[in-house]
């Protein structure tokens, strides 16, 4: 992440290079494994619209809830400080991420589509590998796996370029690289480092097209990594059986 260009590019993004206080908070929160209700309940009580998202989806069939949740404290209740954190967070960078990519020819529905599927799997995929106690930092890096594309996106537009993605690419990372020095991996380690965001979020956003190997927080980078893998496939209709990444990322893993 070295890249003089891509480091001016990360600080002069505009509005992407701030994040909401609420977002903010929420993050100091996702930071600290200790934090209290009564903490949770503080940072949402600022925006009823979060709130509003958060018991939506706190009553989804995904979180299987045995009776409805109908105030923030009893989703604490029924499903921990953490994952309401999650949720939370999630519900606070919609408006970030939810963007219409155009250097790429990706419409805002597909783009936070694809994030929230890959968001869900990440955390099942955590599950599966044995370590459930991390699948909201799965489904958190899963949500943002994709952030740096924003930033691509808008270097791109504002040069007149354009990647032309095809669903048919398992990984855009080699077009870009080839066409700008740099790729969207780079560049959302590098926009997640300037938001604060901690290690355990950075390493998947900057490996998740590597292949799976020893080293940080290896086991949520590959979670992520598959979550994204799964989510294309089902996105696109991938066919990856003579795909020696696809192969190698999903092997030993049954779903």
């Amino acid at each position: 992440m070295n890249n003089p260009v891509l480091h001016d590019l990360v600080a002069s993004i505009g509005d992407l290079a701030a994040l909401p206080t609420t977002v903010v908070q929420l993050l100091d929160l996702f930071k600290d494994a200790t934090c209290s209700a009564t903490d949770v309940v503080q940072v949402m009580e600022r925006d009823p619209a979060m709130t509003a998202n958060v018991l939506k989806l706190s009553n989804s069939a995904f979180y299987g809830a045995r009776r409805e949740i109908s105030s923030v404290r009893d989703a604490l209740v029924m499903l921990g400080n953490r994952s309401v954190v999650t949720l939370a967070f999630a519900t606070g960078m919609a408006p970030i991420m939810r963007r219409d990519l155009v250097g790429y020819g990706i419409s805002r529905d597909r783009f936070w589509g694809h994030s929230l599927q890959a968001a869900t799997v990440s955390a099942i995929v955590a599950e599966r590998l044995g370590v459930g106690e991390q699948r909201c930092e799965a489904f958190t890096a899963g949500l943002l796996h994709d952030v740096g594309m924003l930033v691509v996106d808008a270097h791109l537009v504002a040069n007149g370029l354009s990647i032309g993605f095809d669903q048919q690419w398992l990984d855009v990372c080699d077009i870009e690289r080839q066409m700008l020095g740099f790729d969207h991996a780079e560049a959302g380690a590098l926009l997640a480092s300037h938001w604060g965001f901690p290690d355990v979020l950075i390493a998947p956003v900057e490996r998740h097209h590597e292949q799976p190997s020893s080293g940080p927080h290896q086991e949520v980078v590959r979670a992520v990594t598959v979550g994204n893998l799964l989510a294309r496939m089902v996105d696109d209709n991938l066919d990856v059986t003579g795909n020696d990444f696809a192969r190698s990322t999903l092997a030993g893993l049954a779903f």
